[in-house]
Parts: C-alpha cells; structure tokens; sequence
C-alpha cells in the first residue's frame, strides 16, 4: 500500500524503523514519502537515509501518482482536519490514533517472542539447575535427604548413600521411617511428635535441633553420638510441599562444650568465692573481666568493666597508677608485685597487687591478670595504733612541760609588752618587742592547742539545737578583726533534730573549722554554714570556704595530727581536735575539695531520741542570714 507520512518527529521516526526492520509486514506499507515542514526532524532524516522522498508542502505530497495511504503522525488535530479535507478521492488517512496500535502490536509481538525464548531457556536452564543441584548436594559435607508431605525420599545425596550404605535408586520413592528412622514407631507409621518433618510442615518454619539421633541415627549403633539436624520446609507454586533434612555430626563439638562449660562453672565459682580483686585487661587497656570483690571495692557493677579503659572508669590519678604498672609488667615479661595507693571518693585505699602476663597457644602476650589484696585496714590498724602512740606521747610532753613552758613565756610577753609601751612608736625597737610580743603568743597558742588535743575529757553531753552552737561560734569571731573581710552566709532546714552533744566541745570543734576556713582564704571572701539533716536522718553541718582548696591525695591526711598545708602558719592540731571530738560524739567528719574554687567540711553527728524536739521554722529562721 502507497503511503506518505505527515509528521517528520521522533513518533513518525519510529513508525519508519518498525517498517525498516519488517515488523509491521503484514501492512505491506511501500513508502513514497515524509511531509514536514522542518527538512531537518527526525524522520526526514532518516527518509533520505533510505533513498524516500521528502517533502515540506503538504499539496505536493498528496498529489503523488497511486497515492493510497495517508498517515498522520503530528498528534495534531488541525492538522489531520486539513489532510483529510484535501486528501485526493480515493485515499485513505489514518489519523494519529490509529497509528498508535503500531506500536501496541509491535509490542504485544515482542513479548510473546521474547516469553517463548524465556521459556525455552528456562527450560534448559531448570535441567541445568536440577544437574547442579544434585552435584552441590553431592558436594556437601552433610548427609542430606529431600522428601515430600508423606515422608517419601525424592533425593538424596552422597554423603546419606556413603553413611547408610543404601543407593539412591534403591530408596528413591520409599518412606524415610522404613529405611533410616532410628524411632521404631516412626518406622511402623506411628507418628512421632518430635520428627523433624512433622515439626516443619506443622509450623512452616525451619528447625534446627541437637539430638542423640539423627534421620541416619540407626546406623551408629551404640556409640554416643550427637547430631545437628535442620530440617527446611520447601513450597512450590502447585502447593506441593517438601522438607529438606540435613545431619551433620557434632559430637566431637558436643562434649568440648561441655567440657568447656564445666571448666567455665568452675572458674566462675572461684572467681565469686575469691575475696581478692581480680581483674584481666587486653594490651589494649580494656577490661576483659572483673570478679565480684573487684566489682565491691571499686563500686561498679561487674558488666560495666568490660570493654572499657582505666581511663573511663577511674580518676585520672588512678588510672595513671594502673598504666604505669601495667606497662612496667610488659616490659619486664615476668611477674610483678606493688602497692598501690588509691583514692577512691576522698578515701584513701592501699593494694597489694600482684601482676601475671597471660600468653597464648603461640607463647604471645595477649592479657595481664592483676590479682589485689586490700590492706587498707590493717594499715589503718597499723597507723592507728602508731597515732596512739604518738598521742600518748604528745600527752605526756605537754603535761610535763606545759607549766614549764607557759611560765617562761608568761614572763616573756609581759616584760615584752612593757619594754614596748616603753618604746619611741616609730622606732626600730618597738618593732622588735611587737615582733617578740605576736611570736609569744604564737607559741602559747601552740601550748593550748597541745593541751586541748591531748585531753581526753569526756564530753558532758546534753540535747541542744546545733544552729544554736552554731550561732553561738559565729558571735565569738565576727567581731575580731582577722574576720572582718568575710560574710557569713548561714541556712538552717526547718525542722532540724537536736543532737546529744558537749556544747563546749562542739563549739570549740565549729569555730576550727570556721579558722581553718578563714586562713585558707587569706581573710577575704565568703562561708557558707548550713545545717540540716541527710536522707539517714543525721544532723549535718557543713562549712564551705571559697578558698584554694586541697589537692585529692591531701584529702586522707587533712585529719592526722601534725599534718598541714599552710607551712608554718599551722600546726597540723586544728582538725585533729575536730576529729577527735567528732569521734567522741559518734559522728563522723569528711572533706570534699576542689582546686581553685573551695572546700567544704562537713561534721555528720546523730539526731537525739525519738522524744527530741525539732527546731521550728520560725526557730530556724533566726538562724539563718549574713553575718560579717
């Protein structure tokens, strides 16, 4: 049929390829030519590719001799009204629409070429598939046996034929329980709930199971024998349903478990029933496993170890100490013992550690077991016993030579004091005598605070409110002029208990706290005093300085008689005494600190009885407020 085409665009370009490539034959379309107005579209190209006409007038297309076929391919309707209002008599058009079933029946064409072809090959490629499939079964370590609903084997592969001694053309289509069911139930038709096969086709989900038997079991006689049976459930379009069951003997596996859980038991027992902190870290720093002592004296729970550094858990101080003997151990490649000294929440601890380097099958090092003892106590008992001592002797030095003392310098500040009164006001000599006159005194204080510590008076104790005493230390140092630099700032809890206590005792203990206070903050800045009650019900009373504060490891010693941090402007017997009285009054004094911003001292004593009366807001107010 003698056609022209109108409409030179990609739509018309792709009609000309189909008639090209002789997939639109049954339309016998012989092309005359292509009309566009653009000599340059797509079709009007590949028109003259082919040797066929093109055209840009429309009335010269269509005026072609023999002319039987117009086809409009624009998409435009004006344009398909104009060629058929002056196509020839005679010629047909066929419109954009029409034309589009070209490519629908191109389409419909090629897919059912290409799903025959698909089928072909995949045909071939399911023969291939079921020839590999049989040769990967074969190829497996496993004994393997495929089998329908019923139970009877559609396949099995080498390894089943090696182990059972049966071939598969002999056991092909009989039933799984009377050739290789080690259950005698199985194999008269009874069914056993606990066959694999029954369990996979009841729940459609694989099953994976260690047992003493296995779908080859009956072949192992009396010998002890585990295997691994997974059973897999297959599905096919025609609902056919398959069970794939795989045996695999894991006996050897089986009792290195045990035996290994056995050991596992044992080492966990030990570890549990060891006092000794026990510890074991990788090279890397990281902690492979904490025993429950370790976990007691450090206060973290055992699993929180595992996989961290020192550096995570502990204080940088701590952490250093650990490094340092961790590596000295590598580096040796022996055995190590040292002592320790932590600090753990302002409390000093000491450890004997002993160091182990653990190796593997090639003699590497891969771990460091660290295996501490706690002496904390008996070094206490130790230094206790040793302050005694040196309490006993500070006594006796101080009651044998205290009037000793005291007399000389008696005599010495007072003809100090006259020889100064004596003296010009700007002379160098009045300078000396003040000179003389404050170190006198200094040294008489040092007497006092000998003789305070010394004593052990027994505290006369009566119930009273702490502010109270409080108050009362206050009063006694706001006016002197070492203080005038500082504000007080005070809060009382309403309701706070009274407490049985030595009023004398618990001032004098409140106002060396509140000196200590001072000195560390060179005579200017604020106190913070604040009573009131912690969740044990204890009265406490907390005095907070903005001073330098105290390095950590000072923290354990602040309380030794002697010890000082200001030089020689103390004595090191100021918070002794604290101690000491805190101690007689059942209580118990701590310190936190931290550098560059203050301290505080906090004194925890008990509430009074039961019938004790709380201190009332309007009680508590009084007490509360600045005071400099």
């Amino acid at each position: 049929m003698r056609t022209v085409f109108v409409g030179g665009g990609r739509g018309c370009r792709a009609v000309l390829e189909l008639v090209i490539q002789r997939r639109l034959a049954t339309l016998s379309l012989q092309i005359l030519g292509v009309v566009d107005l653009d000599p340059d579209a797509p079709a009007m190209v590949l028109a003259r590719e082919n040797g066929w006409r093109t055209f840009t007038d429309l009335a010269e297309a269509i005026r072609l001799p023999d002319l039987e076929l117009i086809i409009e391919v624009t998409g435009i309707d004006i344009v398909r009204d104009e060629i058929v209002r002056r196509a020839p008599a005679g010629v047909r058009v066929m419109d954009h629409t029409m034309a589009r079933v070209f490519w629908d029946l191109d389409e419909v064409a090629q897919n059912l070429r290409g799903q025959l072809d698909e089928k072909t090959k995949l045909e071939a490629e399911i023969q291939q598939d079921r020839r590999n499939l049989q040769d990967i079964l074969d190829s497996l370590p496993d004994a393997v046996m495929v089998v329908d609903e019923q139970g009877r084997i559609e396949r099995v592969n080498r390894r089943f034929e090696t182990l059972t001694s049966l071939h598969h053309g002999q056991i092909q289509g009989q039933y799984c329980a009377a050739v290789c069911c080690p259950h005698e139930d199985c194999s008269r038709g009874v069914v056993v709930p606990d066959c694999p096969r029954i369990q996979v086709l009841a729940s459609g989900e694989p099953l994976t199971v260690i047992r003493q038997h296995a779908c080859i079991g009956a072949h192992n006689g009396d010998r002890e024998a585990y295997y691994e049976v997974t059973a897999n459930p297959i599905g096919s379009p025609s609902g056919k349903r398959r069970v794939v069951i795989t045996s695999r003997e894991v006996t050897e596996q089986i009792l290195l478990t045990r035996e290994t859980k056995e050991a596992a038991h044992r080492f966990d027992q030990i570890m549990a029933t060891v006092r000794g902190i026990i510890t074991i870290k990788g090279l890397d720093g990281r902690y492979q496993l904490a025993n429950p002592s370790a976990s007691r004296f450090f206060g973290i729970p055992t699993e929180a170890f595992l996989g961290k550094t020192a550096r995570q858990l502990f204080s940088p101080a701590i952490a250093s100490v650990m490094e340092r003997n961790d590596a000295a151990i590598v580096r040796s490649g022996g055995h190590r013992s040292d002592e320790e000294v932590l600090v753990l929440g302002g409390v000093e601890k000491i450890l004997i550690s002993e160091r182990i380097l653990l190796r593997d099958y090639k003699n590497e090092i891969v771990a460091i077991c660290n295996v501490s003892r706690d002496v904390t106590d008996s070094r206490r008992l130790q230094h206790e016993l040793l302050l005694t001592e040196k309490h006993a002797a500070v006594g006796k030095l101080a009651a044998g030579v205290a009037h000793e003392i005291n007399n000389p310098l008696t005599g010495i500040l007072t003809f100090a004091e006259e020889l100064r009164d004596d003296a010009e006001p700007d002379s160098t000599a009045r300078e000396d005598l003040d000179f003389v006159v404050r170190e006198t005194l200094r040294c008489r204080q040092i007497v006092r605070d000998l003789l305070d510590f010394s004593r052990q008076t027994k505290p006369d104790r009566q119930r009273l409110r702490p502010e109270s005493v409080l108050r009362q230390a206050l009063k006694l140092v706001e006016k002197q002029a070492s203080f005038h630099d500082i504000v007080f700032r005070v809060h009382v809890e309403p309701n706070t208990p009274e407490v049985l206590a030595d009023a004398n005792q618990l001032q004098q203990a409140i106002l060396n706290l509140i000196i200590n206070a001072r000195d560390a903050m060179g005579g200017k800045g604020a106190i913070d005093c604040w009573v009131g009650v912690d969740e044990a019900g204890m009265v406490v009373l907390d005095v907070k300085d903005e001073g330098v504060g105290i390095p950590e490891e000072h923290w354990a010693r602040v309380f030794e008689p002697f010890f000082t941090t200001k030089g020689a402007q103390g004595n090191g017997l100021g918070l002794a005494a604290v101690r000491s009285i805190v101690d007689q009054h059942a209580g118990r004094i701590t310190v936190q600190s931290t550098m560059g911003k203050g301290t505080v001292f906090r004194v925890v004593l008990p509430a009074a009885g039961e019938g004790r009366r709380g201190s009332s807001t309007e009680e508590a107010r009084k007490h509360e407020g600045s005071y400099s």
